[in-house]
């Protein structure tokens, strides 16, 4: 693909299921030639516009980041239906045209969120209270140094054709990162090296629901509490092991969903504290979406029972 500058990118986005709520609209300007807008209304939109002309490529570039950063806060990405590049130069734009539809036939699939994720059930913020060009800026710099792990997780919450019970492996394992990651802008953990010898998984697990998810996790805390890390580790070590090799207790199917759904919360909230986002301005909803989990189809009263 050549190189075009261009002016603007709007994306549209829209959900045959869902209808998003507003009317809402937001505009922060990134830098001294980019500003963004977003607008809800039924349906989202996102419009990028720069005053000089950027690289298609770096407008998409930015527009991907916004997009992944209200998929924690909405809990899901919402479908892209339509993408525009424009440019002054008409012929420009016509070329625009044949690129855009590129990018969408070639989206990376964990933009497809799984359906266990619910945009009115999983949603914690509002976009239009929270963002900010400083909350973005510190967006953008804790993408960078997620690097992979980020992207681990989108694809644990999408909705690929892998089981579960692998899903919900994959989210816990990424604990050792987000101790990683929260030692690295904060004074906490400063004892825990994950992937050395003296630090298990099960260390950093502990480390990370007793500062962060007491009030995720409050009913398996209070029932045996070192039994249900234990089910968590031997969860994540199952896809390290042939069967005779599995030992001890690990999740059935309904079990890793809603697992899997509780380590989801864990990140998402562990980032929101990273980016300096007040728990207050989420509490009401989390402790809401906690609620609705643990009475969920009655999995976690059998699976309490089984902590005995």
């Amino acid at each position: 693909m050549e190189d075009i500058k261009c002016k603007k990118l709007i994306a549209t986005f829209q959900d045959d299921k869902l209808m998003l709520g507003g009317p809402k609209s937001i505009e922060i300007q990134i830098d001294e030639n980019i500003s963004v807008i977003i607008e809800q209304l039924g349906i989202r939109i996102i419009t990028i516009i720069s005053e000089k002309g950027e690289s298609f490529r770096d407008l998409y570039g930015i527009f991907t980041k916004f997009e992944r950063l209200l998929m924690i806060f909405d809990g899901r990405f919402i479908t892209v239906k339509e993408m525009v590049f424009e440019d002054l130069n008409e012929e420009t734009t016509e070329h625009l045209k044949s690129y855009a539809s590129d990018i969408m036939k070639t989206r990376l699939s964990y933009y497809n969120s799984a359906d266990f994720c619910s945009y009115t059930l999983d949603k914690l913020l509002d976009y239009e209270m929270i963002i900010t060009p400083e909350l973005f800026n510190k967006w953008q710099e804790l993408l960078d140094e997620l690097d992979i792990v980020h992207q681990m997780f989108l694809y644990a919450t999408s909705d690929s054709k892998m089981p579960i019970d692998v899903k919900c492996a994959f989210l816990i394992e990424l604990s050792e990162p987000l101790v990683e990651v929260v030692k690295a802008n904060t004074h906490f953990y400063s004892s825990l090296r994950p992937g050395e010898k003296g630090t298990s998984l099960k260390m950093c697990v502990d480390a990370l629901i007793s500062k962060y998810g007491e009030d995720i996790f409050t009913e398996e805390i209070a029932n045996n509490y070192d039994k249900f890390l234990q089910i968590l580790v031997n969860s994540r070590v199952r896809i390290m092991h042939i069967k005779r090799q599995q030992k001890g207790l690990y999740f059935n199917g309904s079990e890793s969903i809603l697992y899997a759904k509780k380590m989801v919360v864990l990140y998402r909230r562990i980032l929101f504290e990273i980016m300096g986002i007040d728990k207050e301005l989420y509490k009401e909803k989390m402790t809401s979406l906690i609620k609705s989990l643990d009475s969920w189809n009655g999995v976690q009263a059998k699976f309490l029972v089984r902590l005995k």
